[in-house]
């Protein structure tokens, strides 16, 4: 069957998937499939169109999947460690709890994309910092430039710079930790503008 470029039916989807393992639906169009819980591990989906597909707890560990648009895809609680997302369309994505371990995130568009509950850990095309003493609970600053705005996740807060300033303000002062905090908001501030 040939699937570059064609929109591929849910019958033929579950039938691809069900006969290799890992799938190849490179460039296939799967415009509003529902592939929750599938299991796409190690599938190759370059290129593919995933608009309004839901892979809520679907397992895409080490997916192939650069230049894929996922604008608007459901991904709550799906596995994607390891996934090459390089380049890739993200925006709007729900990706509430989901393993991003070790993805490649270099250049994809992470517009709009709430990183709440999301493990970054590993992940490259990301600033992550883990600094002694910056929390208690041994929490790491992951920042993601996208859209012209730094996006940064520490603990409980996600929001951009200028909202992680207000917090660091609010809640740590200029105390010990307060200090510490200074310093890494001046590294986001150049990490920033050395990125525009």
């Amino acid at each position: 069957m040939h699937i570059e470029g064609n929109l591929i039916t849910q019958d033929q989807l579950e039938e691809i998937i069900a006969m290799a393992k890992p799938c190849n639906l490179k460039g296939a169009r799967l415009y509003g499939a529902n592939l929750a819980g599938a299991n796409l591990e190690g599938a190759n989906l370059e290129g593919v169109n995933l608009k309004g597909v839901n892979l809520c707890g679907a397992d895409l560990e080490g997916a192939y999947l650069k230049d894929a648009n996922l604008e608007g895809v459901n991904l709550k609680d799906a596995n994607l460690e390891g996934v090459n997302l390089k380049d890739a369309n993200l925006a709007w994505v729900n990706l509430d709890w989901v393993n991003l371990a070790g993805a490649n995130l270099t250049g994809a568009n992470l517009e709009g994309v709430n990183l709440k509950g999301v493990n970054l850990e590993g992940a490259k095309g990301i600033m992550s910092l883990s600094i002694p003493g910056m929390s208690s609970r041994g929490d790491i600053l992951y920042v993601v430039n996208h859209a012209g705005c730094l996006m940064v996740k520490f603990g409980y807060f996600y929001g951009n710079r200028e909202e992680f300033e207000q917090h660091v303000q609010e809640n740590y002062g200029s105390g010990k930790q307060g200090i510490l905090y200074a310093a890494v908001i001046q590294l986001l501030h150049v990490w920033g503008t050395a990125r525009e």
